[in-house]
C-alpha cells in the first residue's frame, strides 16, 4: 500500500494557538476518501496536529504556525514567508512517502519550487484554488512564477470549474463532499428568517457596505467569526444598527453548522476584484445544509451553484431583493458532491501519477 502525506506548511492560528479556518476539516475529509488506498500521514503546522484526529499512520508538527497577530505589520508578514519556507524545506527532506500531497498552497509555494533544485524521490501534487492573480503591474510576474513553479509538481488538483489548465495533468473535485452522516443532521434544525455571515473575516469581505445595506434594510443579520483586523470590530460595531449581530469568535465545527443551517439566508460579501475565480466553501456548505446563498452574482456562476446573486451589494439594502422567490430545493445537491465518485477519480489521479 503506497504512503502518502498530507501537508499544511500555512496553519493559521490566534494569539492562543487555536486554528482558524477550515484546515482541520479538509485534511480529516482527505484522509477520509484516502485511507482505504492509502497509509495517510500528515505533516501541518502545530495547531492543526490538536485538531486533526485519529486515524493517521503518523502525525509529524511541523516548526511553525502563522499567527494571524503578526499578520497586521509589514514585518510580521515578511517574518511569516520566512515560517512558510521553513516549513515547505523540512517537507521536503521527508524520505519515506510515496506522494506529498500539499492539500493548503498559496502563491510562495509554488514561488519555493520555482527556485528549488532537488531531485524528487517521491511525487508532488499541489491543490490550487486559482491559476490566475491579481491585476496590476505585478501581474505577469506573479503568474510567470506561479505557472512555472507549479509545472514542478507532478499534477495539481483544482477546485474552481473554469480555471485555466496550467499542467497536463489535472483533475477536478470540489473544495468539500456531500456527506450524509455529517450534514443531514443538520436538516431538521429550524430556519429563521434572518441572515448570515459566517466565516474568517478577512479585509477580502466588504462588511461596512453589507452593515450599510442592512441598517438600510432592517433584517436580522448575524456576522459571526473571527476577525484579523481586531480594530475593524469596534467600527462595525459604531456604524450598525440593532438588527445587527457581530462576534469576533472561533466558531467550533458544530457551531458553525447549526449557525448556518439555522439561517434562511448566507450572505457571502466578497470583494470580487480580489476573489475573482476563487471558490468558497462557505458557499458549497450552505446547499449542504439548505441555506439559501446570497452572493455576487460572478461567484455564484464561477462555482456553478444558485442561488441568490447580485451585481452590487447596495441591491441588498432593498427588502424587495429578499422578496423573490426562491426555493432552497432547487439549489440541489449535485453528482460532483458525491463522496464515493470524488474518491473514485481520486484514488484514479493518484495511481495516474507513475
Amino acid at each position: 500500500m503506497k504512503k502518502i502525506l498530507l501537508i499544511d506548511y500555512y496553519g493559521m492560528c490566534d494569539r492562543n494557538g487555536k486554528a482558524i479556518g477550515h484546515s482541520p476539516k479538509v485534511l480529516r475529509e482527505y484522509r477520509d476518501l484516502l485511507k482505504d488506498e492509502f497509509e495517510v500521514s500528515a505533516a501541518v503546522s502545530p495547531c492543526l496536529i490538536k485538531e486533526a484526529g485519529e486515524e493517521f499512520e503518523q502525525l509529524i508538527p511541523l516548526r511553525f504556525d502563522i499567527c494571524t497577530d503578526d499578520m497586521a505589520t509589514l514585518a510580521g508578514r515578511i517574518k511569516d514567508k520566512f515560517k512558510l519556507f521553513y516549513n515547505i524545506h523540512e517537507v521536503l527532506k521527508l524520505q519515506k512517502f510515496d506522494i506529498l500531497w500539499f492539500y493548503r498552497t498559496d502563491f510562495f509555494l509554488f514561488f519555493y519550487f520555482f527556485f528549488k533544485l532537488f531531485k524528487k524521490k517521491k511525487r508532488t501534487v499541489a491543490l490550487v484554488y486559482q491559476t490566475e492573480f491579481f491585476d496590476g503591474f505585478l501581474k505577469n510576474i506573479v503568474n510567470f512564477f506561479y505557472c512555472h513553479g507549479a509545472m514542478r509538481f507532478d499534477g495539481l488538483i483544482y477546485a474552481q470549474k473554469g480555471i485555466k489548465l496550467i499542467h497536463p495533468y489535472m483533475m477536478f473535485i470540489p473544495d468539500y463532499y456531500y456527506d450524509a452522516d455529517k450534514y443531514d443532521k443538520y436538516h431538521v434544525i429550524e430556519k429563521k428568517d434572518k441572515v448570515v455571515c459566517i466565516g474568517t473575516m478577512t479585509p477580502y469581505k466588504k462588511l461596512e457596505e453589507l452593515i450599510e445595506a442592512f441598517n438600510k434594510n432592517g433584517m436580522i443579520l448575524e456576522i459571526k467569526g473571527y476577525f484579523y483586523e481586531k480594530e475593524r470590530v469596534n467600527k462595525l460595531k459604531e456604524i450598525k444598527r440593532d438588527n445587527i449581530l457581530i462576534e469576533d469568535i472561533v466558531l467550533s465545527e458544530d457551531e458553525y453548522y447549526r449557525t448556518l443551517a439555522g439561517a434562511k439566508y448566507s450572505v457571502l460579501p466578497y470583494d470580487m476584484k480580489q476573489y475573482h475565480s476563487r471558490t468558497s466553501g462557505i458557499l458549497q456548505e450552505s446547499i449542504f445544509v439548505g441555506t439559501i446563498p446570497v452572493a455576487p452574482t460572478e461567484l455564484l456562476l464561477e462555482n456553478q451553484i444558485k442561488g441568490m446573486g447580485y451585481s452590487s451589494i447596495k441591491e441588498l439594502g432593498e427588502v424587495s431583493f429578499f422578496s423573490k422567490e426562491f426555493k432552497p430545493d432547487s439549489i440541489g445537491i449535485t453528482e460532483q458532491y458525491d463522496k464515493k465518485k470524488i474518491c473514485c477519480r481520486l484514488k484514479k489521479f493518484l495511481d495516474g501519477l507513475g
